[in-house]
């Protein structure tokens, strides 16, 4: 089943944005290459998206803010592995922050958080909980590593081209992750 409808953008629309018609001046983005690394990558980012957030809804808007920041940092960016990158890193980076927000929102929103609890298991919430504690004791580039890593599945080595880091970097943050898990483990046994 293709989800071309579910991460639509219209294309019109991000060609003839006028906030952005300065920026192909300049020699950056311009509308016709965002549009063109929309076209070639948008269901690549949307996919991953989804898979961070589990909602469609949610992983559309983050895949279409990773494109808004393309714009609003003004990067020049060609079709090729280094958007691919960008974007994808991007995306983490929005998603991560998602997640995040989320657990804001369920802990100044109680009956939110009620509802939520009884439509999955205790053991469930109970992971969903560990991992939030565990992002938030780590950076952005340490919660990358671990989302690519344990919920895409992805190598090291992929991690570290994707990251533009050594595999060895990101070794010892999955080690340093793997030492934080147990602490925080340890200290909830206690």
């Amino acid at each position: 089943m293709s989800h071309a409808n579910d991460n639509s953008l219209p294309l019109d629309a991000v060609a003839s944005a006028e906030p952005w018609s300065g920026t192909a001046a300049r020699g950056s983005v311009d509308a016709a290459g965002i549009a063109q690394l929309y076209e070639k990558y948008a269901p690549a980012i949307y996919a991953h998206c989804r898979r961070l957030l589990g909602s469609s809804a949610a992983a559309r808007d983050a895949m279409q803010e990773a494109f808004v920041r393309v714009l609003l940092r003004n990067r020049d960016l060609a079709p090729g592995d280094e958007a691919l990158r960008y974007l994808y890193r991007t995306a983490t980076n929005v998603s991560i922050n998602v997640l995040r927000q989320r657990a804001v929102r369920d802990r100044a929103i109680p009956e939110i958080a009620a509802r939520a609890s009884k439509t999955e298991t205790a053991e469930g919430h109970a992971d969903r909980q560990f991992v939030r504690m565990l992002l938030d004791r780590v950076d952005a580039t340490g919660g990358s590593i671990a989302v690519m890593h344990f919920v895409d599945g992805m190598t090291q080595v992929e991690i570290a081209a994707t990251l533009g880091i050594t595999r060895r970097t990101v070794f010892n943050r999955l080690k340093q992750l793997e030492r934080l898990a147990k602490a925080l483990l340890e200290e909830g046994g206690t």
